[in-house]
């Protein structure tokens, strides 16, 4: 008479427990960290390194911007993806690919690596951020007093979308499409960005 074989018991699948830490735990963790994570109501979301094409965007948006501002000698300060933006209605910390401030820089708890007025913020649209960017994002950016305009930069498209506030509150968007195209950026009197130089050599 045979042994029946013992079938292999079943492993419960369980559900992993985000791990939630506080704001000044999220900071302390980042001046150290070797890559950026932003801060997603507790939770740590690290950020996928960007492609070349991304990174020569945001570069070339945040160059326009600061040319003209040269040219106008307006006091205004365009920064770069190593600047955090706290947005504390929806308690988050998040990179911008680029951010102009046209006011003295606000910096949350005198954290000089992250600011709370910007007027203006520049997103470069990819694959797998681009509806959380259009939606989510846009309307968490929206809760901050001092923000003025939305500039989305596409890869695949010679395209840019740029959202203004109005006077009511209301949001206007308008797109500029092809080469012959300039977005003009209201929030910051008029400011051109030709889609010729934005997209050349990419």
């Amino acid at each position: 008479m045979t042994e029946a074989l013992a079938l292999p018991k079943k492993r419960a699948i369980v559900a992993k427990t985000p791990k939630y830490i506080t704001l000044e735990a999220y900071f302390k963790a980042e001046e150290k960290s070797l890559t950026k994570n932003e801060y997603h109501n507790g939770i740590i979301i690290p950020m996928a390194g960007a492609k070349l094409k991304h990174n020569r965007l945001a570069h070339k948006a945040a160059h326009l911007i600061e040319t003209f501002l040269e040219e106008k000698d307006l006091n205004c300060i365009v920064s770069n993806s190593d600047t955090k933006i706290r947005i504390e209605d929806f308690n988050k910390v998040v990179y911008p690919d680029a951010v102009v401030i046209c006011a003295p820089p606000q910096y949350y708890n005198g954290r000089e690596d992250t600011i709370i007025n910007p007027l203006i913020v520049v997103e470069v649209l990819s694959t797998s951020t681009q509806k959380f960017d259009r939606t989510t994002k846009f309307e968490m950016y929206r809760s901050l007093p001092s923000f003025k305009e939305y500039v989305l930069v596409y890869q695949d498209l010679h395209r840019v979308a740029v959202w203004t506030k109005q006077n009511d509150g209301s949001w206007l968007p308008k797109d500029y499409i092809g080469d012959d195209a300039v977005a003009i950026l209201h929030a910051l009197e008029g400011c051109p960005m030709p889609l010729n130089r934005l997209y050349k050599g990419i």
